[in-house]
């Protein structure tokens, strides 16, 4: 039954639906770029701007990376589309970070229509999208280059269309397979739990004969094209069993074992370490997170008039359970929970909410908005976290880096790892990277093979009184230095003074 609009002034459906579009966009796409990208955003940024560089779209590269030169983490499509993003904007963070705000707005306009079709209600809808647009960990992965979003935006995506198909016409379990084989090729094997969603719908239903029916099958067939977009390119181009060895048995099975499994740890420990998700949310999903808990009991209750919140429900409790499995947690991966916790929560608490209540809601939307574009447009305002000092040091050292390297040239890097502190060497500095982990091999490298060694200011001070004789900081920031050998600082000196970089 469709619930009266609440005069406000916004009588118009498709005024709360601007307002939502407007607010979406000018929290995540204000000053997007400012800021530096730290250490996955990197890492993927520099992968995406391999495949222009190569125009290999096919395999991913991680460019001065030797361990990951063909870069089997993750499927491709997040880097397509990034790829496509700098072929737009150039290769700078705007670029690397349009891709998931871009998607992040259009999740939370997905969150306001399916919000819509689960209470045929412009106010649940509302609230439900204002949920997610009030939701930081969101907003901050929706600013950053990672895959998160745009999984969270192919997996809302494809339950929008899966709703559509159980409300109106079997049609929408084509688009729904097309969806989820996007979302399969964004992350992979998180997006399985869109099958687990469905099944489990159709089984709780009692519906067996969605198994055998054509619906069930042209879903799954639509997934398995959509897959083949990349698929039989891949087979072509003779790496398949390369993705399979390489994702499969080492980021799969690492992800769900880490690097030792649960062995060795007390009962107690196992079991904190299956509820780490729900900790982390109890810390983090705030204020949400007591009506998401209070939006579950609620929503059991309502289940008998509202076959759809089931749809909702089990994509919360699946993606979650799905997570805790795995011993690899990130708190990063719940993002796909956010669209169904934001609809489950604007659904079951809609109703408690007053006219009055509902209003303010409103008019606070449209201060804020109105705040917001003053702000943005006056002061560099940055609508996100900024890069701790490290990332931020890097982008300032990587000018004078490379006016002092030719591009071939590789700088010697001491004591990280290349998924650590390297990611954003090699996409700012964008130059090769020959990693040492002791002091001897540093100082070869700086004699046979590199200019310029780069190294923490401790790592540095923690080498030995000769190497330090033998090796002077050319530039200085307040963590780092970049090193040179004694004839190249002394050549160097004639043309230009060394630096220290604040």
């Amino acid at each position: 039954m469709e619930m009266p609009l609440i005069r406000t002034g916004l009588s118009n459906r498709n005024v709360y639906f601007v307002l939502i579009f407007l607010l979406a966009v000018v929290l995540l796409f204000s000053n997007l770029w400012m800021g530096d990208l730290g250490l996955d955003s990197s890492a993927y940024a520099t992968i995406s701007r391999s495949i222009l560089r190569t125009n290999d779209w096919i395999v991913p590269h991680y460019e001065h990376c030797r361990e990951y030169s063909d870069c089997w983490l993750h499927p491709p499509l997040f880097y397509w589309m990034t790829a496509a993003s700098f072929k737009i904007f150039g290769v700078n963070e705007f670029g690397a970070k349009f891709v998931s705000a871009l998607l992040g707005v259009f999740t939370i306009l997905l969150v306001y229509l399916i919000g819509y079709r689960v209470s045929h209600s412009c106010k649940i809808a509302f609230l439900s999208a204002f949920v997610l647009l009030t939701t930081q960990p969101f907003l901050d992965l929706a600013r950053k280059c990672q895959l998160d979003v745009p999984l969270a935006f192919f997996f809302t995506l494809s339950i929008f269309f899966f709703i559509l198909a159980v409300q109106k016409s079997d049609i929408f379990f084509i688009p729904s397979g097309v969806s989820t084989g996007f979302a399969l090729l964004t992350k992979g094997l998180p997006a399985v739990s869109i099958l687990g969603i469905v099944f489990l719908f159709f089984i709780l239903n009692k519906d067996f004969k969605f198994f055998i029916s054509p619906k069930f099958y042209f879903f799954l067939l639509f997934i398995m094209l959509t897959l083949c977009i990349w698929i039989i390119p891949l087979i072509h181009a003779g790496e398949f069993k390369n993705f399979l060895n390489n994702y499969f048995a080492n980021q799969i099975w690492r992800n769900i074992s880490g690097s030792g499994g649960l062995n060795g740890l007390s009962f107690m420990e196992r079991i904190q370490d299956y509820f780490w998700y729900i900790l982390e949310l109890a810390k983090k999903y705030w204020p949400w997170f007591p009506f998401l808990v209070l939006s579950l009991c609620f929503g059991f209750k309502k289940l008998k008039d509202n076959k759809m919140l089931l749809i909702i429900m089990l994509w919360i409790l699946i993606v979650v359970l799905g997570f805790s499995l795995g011993e690899t947690k990130y708190f990063r991966y719940l993002t796909p929970v956010f669209p169904g916790s934001a609809i489950l929560i604007g659904v079951t608490f809609s109703e408690k909410i007053s006219e009055r209540l509902f209003k303010g809601i409103l008019n606070f939307s449209l201060a804020l908005l109105f705040i917001l574009l003053f702000a943005t447009s006056i002061f560099p305002v940055y609508f996100g976290k900024i890069g701790v000092p490290d990332k931020t040091e890097i982008k300032k050292i990587s000018p004078y880096i490379k006016s002092l390297t030719e591009k071939t040239e590789p700088v010697s890097v001491y004591r990280m790892g290349y998924w650590g502190a390297v990611a954003e060497f090699a996409f700012y500095v964008d130059r090769p990277i020959k990693t040492y982990d002791t002091e001897e091999a540093l100082s070869i490298s700086l004699k046979e093979n590199s200019t310029f060694g780069y190294l923490t200011k401790e790592e540095y001070h923690n080498t030995s009184a000769e190497f330090k004789k033998n090796h002077v900081p050319f530039i200085r920031t307040e963590k780092f230095f970049l090193i040179t050998n004694l004839q190249n600082d002394k050549a160097l000196k004639k043309k230009i003074f060394p630096l220290f970089i604040f």
